[in-house]
């Protein structure tokens, strides 16, 4: 986008008021010069026109007496009149009667070239003046007059003025050159130019003052709503005129001050109602903090009445199907053993599942005994790698699921056996989630400033956002059989150990525990 110049007011004003003077000085010394030179041409031809006339007068007694000599005087006479180049006089026939010796060679061959005959000479008795304008060389312009040279017959037996009548007998032809004239008016011209150029020059010196003197109070007036628009609102125009200027200049300042007074009163109720929205905030935010304390103390106690009372039940019904777990357990035992002499595959197919469905009552019996119980910690120094070490084997995993273990040697002060639990309930739920084709599960066990970090992760189906935000919850399970307590139980060991457990998981991508125990 181009970018607009921009004109003053002054710079307008002086170009405007520049050129209303030079137009109309242009235009006055045309018509000055026009005048002049009009005029000046206009008595040249008037006067030789009347040198001309005065000549024909004067000689008409010369021509009808065929005097030359007097003739010769009267142009002769003639010639010495200022400008007057030639002077020649004709009979009616167009005879040259007289013409003074003209030793300039471009008058004579412009004479020669412009003859007079008798039929130009009886036409002068109604046009009474021929004049031309000839430019001659090495003369420059000529002026050339010729008029009749005119008698008069008088009949004295009428007495009437029709008895007066006049007859054409001969013609004057006088050159007067426009040289002088030329240069009378060339050298007014100049000085009339110059003339101009000054006034030119003067007015727009005068403009320049007379524009400086009416936009000063008006740039004042331009700085003064600049300065206030930026927030100076103590700045006032100086009074340095005395006219209507003056008067804007003082109501501009009663304006400045008025806005002055009231945007201080505004800004002192906008500090004021900013004081109380500060102060309205902070208590809404004090309230939005305590109705949050209240409202996790009270899911906190509901949530603690709510697994103190599962607790409770738990350990009581664990302790009462404890023992007809054991006796049930005892009679599979033994029945096991009886059937090993006989040949029915499905009474030991029964028997296989009466032993795995009371291990696995007894798994849930354990877990509901560990969750209610009090969690007291038995720490020991041990050495990261031969502790994974003896873990992984606790947890059987299929041919098509792989674990990878990248592990640094570091020892970490932790409950052995509680820690145990963790892995293998971890591993466990990774393989677990699995699809049938298999998958990958890594182990990494690394040092991170002053504490250990575990981390689990496979590539099995992943857990939306949904299961994630509930995972750590007693009794939540997405499995078909289990009752939702390894998570919780794994994450009160960690905590019990001043620990931290994180997890990510991706949707059909995987899943990544992480665990960060302290070193000490």
């Amino acid at each position: 986008m181009r970018k607009r110049i921009y004109f003053g007011l002054g710079f307008k004003f002086i170009v405007i008021i520049s050129s209303i003077i030079i137009f109309t000085s242009i235009i006055l010394t045309w018509f000055f010069v026009t005048a002049q030179s009009l005029l000046l041409k206009n008595f040249t031809e008037n006067r030789a026109i009347i040198l001309a006339n005065s000549l024909a007068t004067s000689c008409e007694y010369g021509v009808t007496t065929s005097s030359r000599e007097f003739l010769a005087h009267l142009t002769k006479n003639n010639l010495k009149e200022e400008d007057v180049i030639y002077s020649i006089i004709y009979d009616v026939n167009g005879i040259l009667l007289s013409k003074e010796n003209i030793s300039n060679e471009d008058i004579n061959r412009f004479l020669a070239s412009t003859p007079i005959d008798g039929a130009t000479i009886i036409e002068l008795e109604t046009s009474k003046l021929q004049k031309t304008v000839n430019v001659l060389p090495n003369i420059g312009e000529v002026m050339d007059i010729v008029v009749p040279i005119i008698s008069y017959d008088y009949n004295p037996t009428i007495k009437l003025k029709a008895s007066k009548r006049e007859v054409v007998i001969g013609a004057v032809r006088i050159g007067i050159t426009l040289e002088r004239i030329n240069y009378q008016i060339e050298k007014m011209t100049k000085s009339i130019i110059i003339i101009t150029l000054v006034v030119i020059f003067a007015g727009i010196i005068m403009s320049s003052f007379l524009v400086k003197i009416l936009v000063k109070p008006i740039r004042e007036l331009m700085l003064g709503t600049k300065k206030i628009a930026v927030g100076n609102l103590s700045y006032r125009v100086p009074l340095s005129s005395h006219d209507e200027f003056r008067e804007l200049a003082t109501s501009f300042n009663f304006m400045a001050s008025d806005m002055e007074i009231h945007i201080r009163e505004l800004n002192k109720e906008k500090k004021e109602l900013l004081n109380l929205k500060i102060a309205f905030e902070q208590r809404s935010q004090e309230l939005e903090e305590t109705l949050e304390k209240v409202q996790n103390m009270q899911q906190d106690l509901l949530k603690s009445e709510k697994f103190a009372t599962i607790g409770r039940l738990a350990s009581s019904v664990a302790h009462e199907l404890r023992n007809p777990l054991a006796a049930i357990k005892n009679i599979s035992y033994f029945l096991s053993k009886m059937g090993s002499s006989q040949n029915d595959s499905k009474s030991k197919q029964m028997v296989s599942m009466l032993s795995a469905e009371v291990l696995r009552a007894n798994k849930i019996i354990t877990d509901l005994l560990d969750y209610s119980r009090t969690k007291r910690l038995n720490k020991l120094s041990v050495d990261i790698v031969s502790f994974i070490n003896k873990v992984i084997p606790s947890v059987p995993l299929p041919k098509n699921i792989s674990l990878t273990k990248e592990l640094e040697k570091f020892d970490v002060v932790m409950d052995p056996d509680k820690i145990t639990q963790v892995l293998i309930n971890l591993i466990t739920n990774a393989r677990d989630a699995m699809p049938p084709e298999g998958g990958e599960i890594s182990i990494s066990a690394k040092k991170k400033g002053k504490s250990c970090q575990l981390i689990i992760k496979d590539n099995a189906c992943g857990m939306s956002e949904e299961t994630l935000s509930h995972l750590f919850e007693p009794l939540f399970t997405t499995k078909f059989k289990g009752i939702g307590l390894g998570l919780p139980i794994v994450k009160e060991i960690i905590d019990a150990h001043n620990g931290k457990i994180t997890v990510t998981s991706v949707k059909n991508v995987g899943t990544t525990f992480t665990i960060e125990l302290p070193l000490q």
